[in-house]
C-alpha cells in the first residue's frame, strides 16, 4: 500500500486595502430574504447580483446535504 506524499506550500497573506468594499450606510440596505436551514443562515440584501445569489444558494444546498 503506497502512501501519497503531501506537500507543504508556503502562503503569504497580504492585506490589500484597495480591493475592500465598505458599506458606509448599512441601514440603507434592506433585507429582502432571510433563509435558515439547519446550521446555515443566509441574509439576502436588496441589490444582490443574480449570479452571486445563485452561488450562495447552491453552496447553502451543498453544505446542508453533507
Amino acid at each position: 500500500m503506497e502512501k501519497s506524499k503531501q506537500s507543504i506550500v508556503p502562503v503569504i497573506l497580504q492585506d490589500n486595502q484597495t480591493h475592500r468594499r465598505t458599506v458606509e450606510n448599512s441601514s440603507a440596505q434592506k433585507v429582502v430574504a432571510h433563509l435558515k436551514n439547519g446550521q446555515t443562515e443566509l441574509f439576502i440584501y436588496e441589490g444582490i447580483k443574480p449570479s452571486t445569489l445563485r452561488v450562495l444558494l447552491s453552496e447553502m444546498t451543498i453544505n446542508e446535504a453533507r
